[in-house]
């Protein structure tokens, strides 16, 4: 007898996962339904499908990352069990990391003063238009702590920054700024009010403390963390890969796939293709180092963004599971770190 047929939101409360949650594991290719309606788009899960998304809990809960559960879930055991080793290898080299630095921050909060406010003066519409710009980074839901735009105010200026743990985008405008520098969190709403605002002051004073942005009277902040970005800026590793190619045809390409995943293909010819549509974009530009493809999700590439930048963009890759880093020459400042959706070879 066939086994029933469950819909997303029964099967989603079976196996301790969100329907939002099923529907990202189906678009990475870890967690297919069984069945699509293919009129209205609706998923169907057996029951047998419920001990492969317990694996996927257990692996999320633990901060796995999906290529690790890829290898987990489709691979022999000897190579599962080596990945989940080396998950841990990495995990404990990383609570390592961050007991030293919490220890160092326990000393500086004993031995030093309280910290004095940050002052920054900078060009109302220039910080606008770098809110606007990264705001496409951020997390579309509003739940979360991530629907947040950063302003980090520190000795070089004024760092304006949106994540959404798949891709980070930063805009630094040089400023000089007063006091021992300081960051607040906008929800995403307040940011963009913020930039409205912003477009009328010539000259925006921004007095930052205690997670609080103050402008003009108006405080704006959320009482929550954010990734420090300088540390993950200065942790990537030296491009193997450049790019530089045209924003028309990057655009064209990512307009052909829609919301579907692209290849895209940096060597002597340099294309962009969808693997669902079979659309396939020559992008025009120049490539030094070894030939890399990478495969992403259009989604997370962020059209709004790149749509944002100048004539041309530049990309610096190191290798197929690493993050992707695309600047512009037409924005100083400005950078942004896309990971791929798996693992490809070069072709």
């Amino acid at each position: 007898m066939d086994e029933p047929l469950l819909t997303i939101g029964a099967f989603a409360r079976a196996v301790g996962l969100t329907a939002s949650a099923l529907r990202h594991y189906d678009e990475c290719g870890l967690l297919v339904p069984a069945e699509v309606d293919t009129g209205t788009g609706y998923r169907y899960y057996t029951p047998e499908l419920a001990d492969r998304a317990r694996l996927i809990v257990g692996m999320r809960e633990a901060g796995v990352p999906i290529e690790t559960m890829r290898v987990v879930l489709d691979s022999p055991t000897g190579e599962a069990r080596a990945a989940l080793a080396e998950f841990l290898e990495d995990q404990s080299a990383r609570t390592a990391r961050a007991e030293e630095a919490v220890r160092g921050v326990l000393a500086a909060v004993d031995a030093g003063p309280a910290a004095r406010p940050a002052l920054v003066e900078l060009p109302g519409p220039v910080l606008a238009a770098a809110i606007r710009q990264v705001r496409h980074a951020a997390e579309s839901d509003p739940a979360s702590e991530l629907a947040s735009v950063l302003v980090d105010v520190g000795g070089a200026g004024v760092d304006v920054v949106a994540t959404n743990r798949y891709w980070m985008a930063v805009r630094s405008l040089p400023a000089a700024a007063e006091g021992d520098g300081g960051r607040a969190v906008l929800a995403l709403p307040d940011a963009v009010a913020l930039a409205d605002r912003l477009d009328a002051i010539t000259t925006a004073e921004l007095h930052i403390a205690d997670g609080t942005l103050t402008l003009v009277g108006q405080e704006l902040g959320r009482d929550t963390t954010y990734p420090a970005h300088r540390l993950v800026l200065g942790g990537l590793e030296p491009a193997s890969t450049r790019a530089v190619l045209t924003k028309a045809d990057l655009l064209a390409g990512l307009d052909a796939a829609a919301y579907a995943e692209v290849d895209l293909f940096l060597g002597e010819q340099t294309r962009l293709r969808s693997p669902s549509t079979a659309e396939q974009i020559d992008v025009r530009g120049v490539v030094t180092g070894p030939p890399i493809r990478l495969r992403l999700g259009t989604a997370l590439f962020g059209r709004a963004l790149v749509a944002s930048l100048g004539e041309e963009v530049q990309l610096a890759v190191t290798a197929p599971d690493r993050p992707m880093v695309l600047t512009s020459p037409y924005q100083p400042g400005f950078t942004a770190l896309v990971m791929p959706v798996r693992h490809d070879p070069a072709g």
